[in-house]
């Protein structure tokens, strides 16, 4: 981002709001300068504006400028760090089978979100509802089928930064599409093991109609 503008969003970050004449005095510039870096902050859906009275003595409303949400993307977070953090104090506390159990609790409430089979629906079909929903949570994911097998490859995973220090996250896809396709797949690539996607193996049913009863 340009210094100035960078400096404007610093600048309101720290004060919450500011009008024109406080962010020029901060900046060094004159209010006219600051006005057009204002224009394009807006224009970007980075700060906006509001009016607000003086609280004393005649004269024209002064307006305000402060951050939008969309301007705290701009600041730096660490989410994959604390949850490698809270993450490893859930071990220590609790065991790996602990934190096992937990992510199969997570998954399973995840896997409670999905549409369940409808009556007669095909194998197929319902592959494509695990895709769609897995799709919604995040992956990157697509299915074929192979011979006497359907595999399910993940290009991309959404936890996979997290993934990396603890397998157990891996439970909440495998979890995912064993409930909603009945069978255990067999995970046979990982992203976390440097293999180019995840990919896993669920063997050809006999019975490729669901009954919904």
């Amino acid at each position: 981002m340009q210094a100035t503008r960078q400096q404007i969003i610093e600048f309101l970050k720290e004060k919450g709001q500011a009008t024109v004449e406080e962010l020029a005095a901060a900046v060094n510039l004159t209010p006219m300068a600051v006005r057009h870096h204002l224009n394009v902050l807006q224009a970007e859906n980075l700060i906006l504006s509001s009016t607000i009275r003086r609280q004393s003595g005649p004269g024209r409303p002064s307006q305000v400028y402060q951050l939008t949400q969309a301007a705290d993307e701009l600041f730096p977070v660490d989410y994959y760090g604390l949850t490698d953090y809270l993450l490893a104090e859930l071990t220590h506390q609790l065991g790996q089978d602990g934190l096992r159990q937990i992510f199969s609790n997570i998954a399973q409430r995840l896997a409670s979100e999905a549409p369940p089979p409808r009556e007669n629906q095909t194998f197929e079909e319902r592959l494509d509802e695990v895709i769609a929903f897995l799709s919604a949570k995040g992956f990157v994911v697509d299915w074929e089928n192979r011979e006497n097998n359907y595999m399910i490859h993940a290009y991309s995973c959404p936890y996979r930064q997290v993934a990396k220090n603890h397998a157990e996250v891996c439970l909440l896809d495998k979890q995912i599409i064993s409930s909603m396709l009945a069978t255990t797949p067999a995970r046979v690539a990982c992203l976390t093991t440097d293999d180019d996607h995840c990919t896993y193996c669920i063997s050809r049913p006999i019975e490729l109609i669901f009954d919904s009863r």
